[in-house]
């Protein structure tokens, strides 16, 4: 379709209708398990418990001195296997750290065994000899004397303060990002039940755009390649190196079908006339031909004879995007059991909508307004300027927006 005819828009599959195909292309993927060490992208399959208590001993919140009771306090050396005297630290009747009276060195997050009352930082005691007292300013007054008193706890992280042996830190169907993994380390874990993410496999179809250099000859540098796969793990999916075809329909054809991958994307000229070709000579079904969208209109969609499904997505940047948002994003949510990752917010400008087709729009966040976007009004080279500051698209329906009107916002894929 072109886009001098705009008319043809009309008789295209709708935005919305489109996305609606693409979350049925693909089934939930099997479950695996997988290492705290490498589930970083993954989704949790049940709630992430603590499986033991967070933390699991009381630990020191300042350097300084473990205190047991009032003082003066004499100074006990102490070693770190004096603590738990070989138990493990959640175990109970650990040995004594300190009696009564006796203190000794630690540091910030030090574990703490039992009869250490408080923890005195290092700024508030004075050392004579093997004794410890509080520095004149912290002492308490009783009548005519000064005592080397400290509230119980003082200083002290209490075990268990975060959570509890057995609670719910983060409900199933989660994405594990970097922090989640940390605290699943933390919470005790090794292992961990999950959906891994879908592996995407890139293939960039034909020469009609150069891969280096500067712009030559009346060609273009493709400006897909460089921005897919960052897209493409932005939206929590598993990407493995890109591949360029470009000697005919018959590599094209093995290289699709010896991929092992969950899902194909392949990038090209707009027509996409090649990977039509290869559809219909492995018999695949074509779900969405063409969209109602401005970029993105020649965006296809089909499911290979495995049952994979394939993606194309044109051959610029702007349409790869709103190819991904429209089409991949919805069927990742649906192979890893997440929810939509669309938002609704305010949109500052009234917009005029296509009354032939849905628009995408940049939007960056709103300086007037918390819940609000702005459209970005500077292009730049083929638009590349506006994607560069935006936060997300805005979805325009055809009819446009008001002003402070309402819109659906597809955020920008971030890895």
């Amino acid at each position: 379709m072109s886009l001098e005819d705009p008319t043809a828009a009309s008789s295209q599959m709708s935005w919305e209708e489109a996305q609606g195909i693409a979350r049925h292309a693909i089934d939930e993927l099997p479950t695996a398990t997988a290492s705290v060490n490498d589930c970083v992208g993954s989704v949790l399959t049940q709630p992430l418990t603590a499986l033991a208590d967070m933390p699991a001993y009381d630990t020191a919140l300042v350097d300084g001195w473990a205190v047991s009771g009032p003082g003066p306090w004499t100074i006990k050396p102490a070693d770190r296997m004096d603590l738990f005297a070989g138990r493990e630290f959640h175990e109970p009747g650990a040995r004594v750290m300190l009696r009564d009276g006796q203190a000794t060195q630690v540091h910030k997050g030090h574990p703490l065994g039992e009869g250490v009352t408080g923890v005195v930082a290092a700024n508030r005691c004075l050392r004579e000899g093997d004794l410890l007292k509080l520095s004149s300013t912290d002492r308490s007054a009783q009548g005519n004397r000064f005592r080397d008193e400290i509230a119980p706890g003082t200083g002290m992280r209490p075990r268990g303060i975060d959570a509890r042996a057995n609670q719910v830190l983060l409900p199933a169907g989660h994405l594990i990002n970097p922090a989640v993994a940390a605290l699943a380390a933390a919470a005790g874990h090794d292992q961990l039940e999950v959906i891994p993410p879908p592996r995407v496999a890139l293939i960039r179809v034909g020469d009609a755009a150069l891969a280096s250099g500067i712009p030559r000859s009346g060609l273009a540098r493709d400006t897909v390649f460089p921005a897919l796969p960052g897209w493409v793990q932005g939206l929590n999916a598993q990407t493995y190196p890109a591949r360029w075809v470009n000697d005919g329909d018959l590599s094209l054809m093995d290289e699709i079908e010896d991929l092992l991958c969950d899902i194909v994307i392949t990038s090209g000229p707009s027509t996409g006339a090649a990977i039509r070709r290869i559809l219909y000579g492995l018999d695949a079904e074509v779900l969405v031909d063409g969209v109602a969208v401005n970029p993105g209109d020649t965006m296809l969609l089909a499911r290979l004879p495995d049952g994979r499904p394939l993606i194309h997505c044109g051959g610029s940047a702007q349409d790869a995007l709103a190819t991904l948002l429209t089409l991949l994003a919805p069927m990742i949510t649906t192979a890893t059991g997440q929810a939509d990752h669309a938002i609704k917010m305010r949109l500052d400008d009234a917009t005029i909508g296509d009354r032939y087709r849905t628009t995408l729009v940049p939007v960056a966040r709103s300086k007037t307004s918390g819940n609000g976007v702005g459209l970005i009004t500077q292009g730049g080279p083929g638009g590349l300027l506006a994607l560069s500051d935006a936060m997300g698209l805005a979805v325009i329906p055809p009819e446009g927006v008001r002003a402070f009107g309402t819109v659906t916002v597809l955020p920008l894929p971030v890895i």
